[in-house]
C-alpha cells in the first residue's frame, strides 16, 4: 500500500478544521493521538507511512483509519483495493526473514490440511528456532502438542531409565525415552535439539549402539520413527550427520541488519540510528531482539529465557535474591551478578523494570526463576557470601549462608561481624530447622542478644529461640539463657522476679562452672543485671561495685554503657561521659543509647545546646540501627526539652508529635505499646506547652497521662515515679496559668495570689510532705518541687526558705545556680536587691563553671542567662538609661535571640516600678518615642524588638 500517497491524497479532499486549536484531521499529529487512543502504537505512525516499516497489527490499526478518513473524504486507497488482507503473521515472522515465514505457513497449512508433515529447520543460536517453535505452538489449537527442548543432559526430560551396561542396551533405553515422548495421533511434536545433547553423559546412539550426532540421532528416533498420525518440526542447531531425504530441511538465517533494524523501529518506535546501535549490541540474535522489543512478554516461557547465557545468570543472580520479586537495589544485585547491571546486554536489561529504588523483574522472567538451574543459583548465592562487607548487603549476605544451609559459615560470620546479628531474627524459623547442636546454639543466642539488646523480650522469636537454648543438654547453655530471662524482667520493671531469677539454683551452678564462652558471657550479664536492680533501689554503691567488676569486662561497650549510666546516677560526671564515649559508633545500636545518655546528662546539667547535639544524633543512629519504635520516641522526646530549654519551643513541640507518632496508641505492652511510654511523652509535653502559653492543653495532655499511668501493666515501680513527676507538672500548669505569662525565661514568681497558685502551693506541699526515696531522679524531682514552690509563694519569706531548701541539696554547678537565681528571684521580691546581685554574681560564675565542667561542649543554659539578665536588670534599674544600654549589649549573644522578648518586658515592669521618671529614661535610648499611648513596659520592648530588626 502505498501509505504516503494515500494520506496527501486523503488530506487534500478532507475539509479544513472546523476549531482552533485542534490537530486537523489526517494529521500526522491526529493519526498518532487516534493510534493512542485505539491501543496502538502512536510512534509508529511516522515509520509506516515514511518508510513502510511496522508490525503488522500497527499497520492494520493505521489502515483501519485511513479507511475511515476515506470514507469521509469518498476517495479510495491509493495502490490497494479497500476491504480486508489476509491474516498477518505474528510480528516477528512477519519483520525477520522468508526463511521463518515459509517453515511457519506450510508448516501449520498442513496440520491445517489434516495432513502429516515432517519438516526439518536449522540454524545457529539466534536464527529464530525457538521463536518460530512459540509462534507455531501457539498456533495451533485444538491438536495436542508435545513440546522437547533437549539441550544437554536429556535424561531427566526423556525419563530414561535402566540405560543397561551394553551400547545396545543403552541405545535401545534412548529409543524407548523418545517412544514415551510422543503425543497420541492425531498429535504435534515440535522438538528443539542442541548440539550438545547427551543422556547422563552418554552420548546419543543409534539403535546398533554405534555414537552418533544429535541430528542423526533426532533424525533416527523423532522423525524415520514418528508414530503414523503425528506431525514432526525438528530444530536443530547443528545439522551435522543429518542424513539426506528424511525430511526437507529450511535453513533459518539470523535477520539481516535490515531485517532488525526494520523490526526494532517498528516495536520500540525507536529512530534509525538507535535500532542500529541496538542491532550491533545484540548481534542480529533474533531470541535477543524479540526479549529486547517485547520485555519478555509474549513468547517468553521459562525455556526461551533461560536458553541465552546473560539472561540465565540475570535469573541466577535474581533467584539467590529470595526471587526477586521486589525492588531490589542496584548494588546488591550487582553483588549477585558478578558483574555492574550496567554490563547487562540490553536484551537482558528489557526484562529489568525501574531501578530507583529497585530492579524488579518482568513477570515473564519472575515466572522463569524456579526453573534456573540449582547449581547456578548456588553460584550467586555464593557471590552474595564471599563479597566484602558493604552498605545494606548484610541481611542479604545472611539469607545467602540460609539458602545454602551452610550454618557453621553463618555463624562464624557472625562471630567476626556482631552488628549484623540485627539481620538474624527473621532467618530463625530456617535455623531452628535446618541447623544443629552447638551452632544452631550459637545462632539462637544471637537472636536472643538482639532482641534484648533492643528490649524486645516479648518478641515470639526471642522467647522461642531463649526456650531452644533452655533445652540444651549444657548447663552452661542454659545458665546464659536464665540470665537473659532475668534481664527480661528488669526491663519489665519485675525486680522480683529478677531477683529469684538470678538466685535460680540452676545459673548459681552454671556461673560456678568451667568458664567457657557461654559462663563468661552469663557471668558478666549476671553482673550488669545486679548492677540494674541496685541502680533501681537506689543503691548506687553495690550498682558501682557490680557494674566495675573486672568480669563485667566481656560485656564490652555494653559494660561501659551501664557503668556511664551508674556514673552519672551516683553524680560521677565526668566517669559517665569517660564510659559512655567508651561505646564505640561501631556499636550502632548501644553507642545511640550512649549519645541518648549523654544528652540526658548534658541537660540536667546546663548545657541544652550540647544536649540537642548528642540527641539529635541519637536518634538518627537510633533509627539507622533499626532501633525499636519506643527508643526512638524517647530520643526525641528528650530533644523536644532540650530545644524548650533552648528557647525553641515550637520546634520542641514538632519533636514531640514526631514522637508520640512512633509508638501505637495503646494500653500496654501485651499491645505492642508501651502505655508507661506514651504517658512519659505526653508529661514530658506539658512543660512544652506551658512555654507555649498553652496551660489548658497542657492539662489535657497531663490528664491523658495520669490515666494511661493508671493501667502500668508489669511496669508498676516506673508509673508510680511518673504519676509523681506528671502530678509535679499539672502543679506547673496552674503555677503558668495563675502567674499569667508562658513557663519560659526569664520566669519571675508570684507579688500576688491567685486561685490557679493557691492550687499549685496544695499539690506542691502534698508532695513535700513525704520524705523522697533515696534514688537520684527522686532527688532531682524534690529539688524541682522546692524552686517551684518559691515561685508560687507570695510572700517572700517563705519563698526563701523553700529556695533555701533547694539550694541545700544541690550537687553541681547548673543546680546551684538555678538555686540562687530563684534566691535572687525572692530577695528581689522582698525589697533586697544589694543582697540579689550578690548571689546573681555568684550565680553567673557558676554559670561560667557549667560552660567548662564537661569536655566536649562549651554552651550554657541560655534560659538561665536570660533569667540572670532580667534579675540584673531589675536590681539597677535605679540607674536607669545605664542599665539597659548594659542590657541590650549582653542581649547581643546569639543564643538569647528566643528570650529577648521576654527579657525587654520584665526590663519593662523594672523600669516603671523602680524609676521615678520611666517615660525620660525610656525617651534617652529611643529619642522619637512619645508618650501617651503605650506603657512604658510594652513600648520598651517592641521599640527594642524593633531596633534589632534594623527597622
Amino acid at each position: 500500500m502505498d501509505w504516503k500517497g494515500t494520506l496527501a491524497d486523503l488530506r487534500a479532499h478532507l475539509p479544513p478544521a472546523r476549531e482552533g486549536g485542534r490537530e486537523r484531521r489526517g494529521s500526522l499529529r491526529w493519526l498518532e493521538a487516534e493510534m493512542r487512543a485505539r491501543g496502538a502504537n502512536p510512534a509508529s505512525v511516522r515509520n509506516i507511512v515514511y518508510r513502510d516499516v511496522g508490525t503488522p497489527a500497527d499497520k492494520a490499526a493505521l489502515r483501519a483509519l485511513l479507511e475511515g478518513l476515506a470514507r469521509e473524504a469518498g476517495r479510495p486507497l491509493i495502490g490497494e483495493a479497500v476491504g480486508p488482507g489476509p491474516a498477518p503473521l505474528p510480528d516477528e515472522l512477519e519483520l525477520l526473514g522468508r526463511s521463518k515465514k515459509r517453515a511457519y505457513k506450510q508448516f501449520l497449512a498442513g496440520v491445517r490440511a489434516g495432513r502429516v508433515p515432517r519438516l526439518i529447520v536449522t540454524g545457529r543460536a539466534g536464527a529464530g528456532k525457538t521463536i518460530l517453535l512459540d509462534h507455531v505452538e501457539r498456533a495451533l489449537s485444538g491438536v495436542e502438542v508435545r513440546r522437547l527442548n533437549l539441550r544437554g543432559d536429556a535424561a531427566a526430560v526423556l525419563v530414561l531409565s535402566g540405560a543397561g551396561s551394553s551400547y545396545a542396551e543403552r541405545a535401545q533405553a534412548q529409543a524407548d525415552a523418545a517412544r514415551a515422548a510422543f503425543p497420541v495421533a492425531p498429535g504435534v511434536l515440535l522438538a528443539r535439539v542442541t548440539s550438545d545433547l547427551n543422556f547422563a553423559g552418554e552420548p546419543p546412539r543409534l539403535p546398533d549402539g554405534t555414537p552418533t550426532t544429535p541430528a542423526a540421532w533426532a533424525a533416527e528416533h523423532l522423525l524415520r520413527r514418528a508414530p503414523p498420525g503425528v506431525a514432526v518440526l525438528l530444530a536443530l542447531e547443528d545439522r551435522a550427520g543429518l542424513p539426506d531425504g528424511v525430511a526437507e530441511v529450511i535453513e533459518l538465517r539470523p535477520p539481516t541488519p535490515a531485517e532488525a533494524r526494520a523490526y526494532l523501529m517498528a516495536r520500540l518506535g525507536v529512530t534509525r540510528e538507535r535500532a542500529d546501535a541496538l542491532v550491533r549490541e545484540t548481534g542480529r540474535h533474533l531470541d535477543r531482539l524479540a526479549l529486547l522489543a517485547g520485555g519478555g512478554g509474549a513468547g517468553g516461557a521459562p525455556d526461551r529465557l533461560l536458553a541465552d547465557p546473560d539472561v540465565r545468570r540475570l535469573a541466577a543472580a535474581l533467584a539467590a535474591l529470595d526471587g526477586g520479586t521486589a525492588g531490589i537495589p542496584g548494588a546488591i544485585l550487582e553483588v549477585a551478578l558478578g558483574l555492574p547491571c550496567a554490563a547487562l546486554p540490553p536484551h537482558a536489561r528489557a526484562l529489568l523494570q525501574g531501578e530507583d529504588p529497585g530492579w524488579t523483574p518482568v513477570p515473564a522472567l519472575a515466572a522463569a526463576l524456579p526453573h534456573v538451574p540449582a547449581r547456578e543459583r548456588e553460584e550467586a548465592l555464593r557471590r552474595l557470601t564471599a563479597a566484602p562487607p558493604a552498605p545494606g548487603l548484610a541481611p542479604t549476605r545472611l539469607a545467602a549462608f540460609a539458602a545454602l544451609g551452610e550454618w557453621d559459615a553463618l555463624a562464624a560470620w557472625l562471630a567476626s561481624h556482631p552488628d549484623d546479628a540485627r539481620h538474624l531474627p527473621p532467618l530463625w524459623p530456617r535455623i531452628r530447622a535446618g541447623a544443629r547442636g552447638g551452632t544452631r546454639e550459637v545462632l539462637a543466642r544471637a537472636v536472643a542478644a538482639h532482641h534484648a539488646g533492643r528490649g524486645e523480650y516479648d518478641d515470639p522469636r526471642a522467647r522461642d529461640a531463649l526456650f531452644t537454648l533452655l533445652e540444651s543438654p549444657e548447663p552452661a547453655v542454659r545458665g546464659w539463657a536464665r540470665v537473659k530471662l532475668a534481664e527480661s524482667s528488669v526491663d519489665a520493671g519485675n525486680f522480683e522476679a529478677a531477683t529469684a531469677g538470678l538466685a535460680h539454683p540452676e545459673l548459681t551452678a552454671a556461673l560456678e562452672g568451667h568458664p567457657d564462652s557461654w559462663t563468661t558471657a552469663a557471668r558478666a550479664d549476671a553482673l550488669l543485671v545486679q548492677a540494674a536492680l541496685a541502680r533501681w533501689r537506689g543503691d548506687l554503691e553495690a550498682a558501682t561495685h557490680a557494674a566495675s567488676d573486672p568480669r563485667t569486662a566481656h560485656g564490652g561497650p555494653r559494660a561501659h554503657l551501664w557503668r556511664g549510666l551508674i556514673a552519672k546516677d551516683a553524680g560521677r560526671w565526668p566517669d559517665a561521659l569517660r564510659h559512655l564515649h567508651l561505646v564505640p559508633a561501631t556499636s550502632p545500636l548501644l553507642s545511640a543509647r550512649a549519645l541518648y545518655q549523654e544528652g540526658d546528662l548534658r541537660l540536667r546539667l546546663g548545657q541544652p545546646g550540647g544536649a540537642l547535639a548528642a540527641l539529635g544524633e541519637a536518634a538518627e543512629r537510633l533509627e539507622a540501627a533499626g532501633a525499636g519504635a519506643e527508643e526512638r520516641a524517647r530520643a526525641l522526646a528528650r530533644a523536644a526539652t532540650a530545644l524548650r530549654r533552648l528557647g525553641r519551643p515550637g520546634e520542641g513541640l514538632a519533636s514531640l508529635r514526631q514522637a508520640l507518632a512512633l509508638l501505637p496508641n495503646g494500653e500496654d505492652r501485651g499491645g505492642r505499646a508501651d502505655a508507661v511510654l506514651r504517658a512519659r511523652l505526653l508529661s514530658e509535653g506539658v512543660p512544652i506547652r506551658l512555654a507555649l502559653g498553652q496551660p489548658d492543653a497542657a492539662l489535657a495532655d497531663a490528664a491523658r497521662a495520669l490515666d494511661l499511668l493508671a493501667r502500668p501493666g508489669s511496669r508498676r515501680a516506673e508509673a508510680e515515679y511518673r504519676t509523681r513527676r506528671t502530678r509535679y507538672r499539672v502543679a506547673l500548669a496552674y503555677l503558668t496559668r495563675g502567674l499569667g505569662r508562658p513557663y519560659l525565661q526569664p520566669f519571675a514568681g508570684a507579688v500576688r495570689d491567685h486561685p490557679d497558685l493557691a492550687h499549685t502551693r496544695a499539690l506542691l506541699d502534698d508532695f513535700l510532705a513525704r520524705p523522697p526515696a533515696p534514688s537520684d531522679r527522686e532527688q532531682v524531682l524534690t529539688f524541682d518541687l522546692h524552686l517551684s514552690r518559691a515561685l508560687a509563694e507570695p510572700g517572700p519569706r517563705g519563698a526563701l526558705d523553700f529556695v533555701t531548701r533547694a539550694l541545700d541539696m544541690t550537687d553541681h554547678p547548673y543546680a546551684e545556680a538555678q538555686a540562687r537565681a530563684g534566691y535572687a528571684e525572692a530577695l528581689l521580691r522582698a525589697g533586697q536587691p544589694e543582697a540579689a546581685l550578690a548571689q546573681i554574681n555568684r550565680a553567673h560564675a557558676l554559670v561560667r563553671r557549667v560552660q567548662a565542667g564537661l569536655p566536649g561542649t562549651s554552651d550554657a543554659d541560655p534560659g538561665l542567662t536570660a533569667q540572670l539578665l532580667a534579675l540584673e536588670t531589675r536590681a539597677t534599674i535605679g540607674d536607669g538609661a545605664a542599665t539597659l544600654r548594659w542590657l541590650r549589649e549582653a542581649l547581643a549573644d546569639p543564643a538569647l535571640a528566643p528570650f529577648r522578648r521576654g527579657v525587654w518586658q520584665e526590663a519593662g515592669r523594672a523600669l516603671e516600678e523602680g524609676c521615678p521618671h520611666p517615660e525620660a529614661v525610656l525617651r534617652s535610648l529611643h529619642p522619637g518615642w512619645e508618650a501617651g499611648t503605650l506603657r512604658v513596659r510594652d513600648a520598651l520592648a517592641l521599640l527594642e524588638a524593633e531596633g534589632e530588626n534594623g527597622h
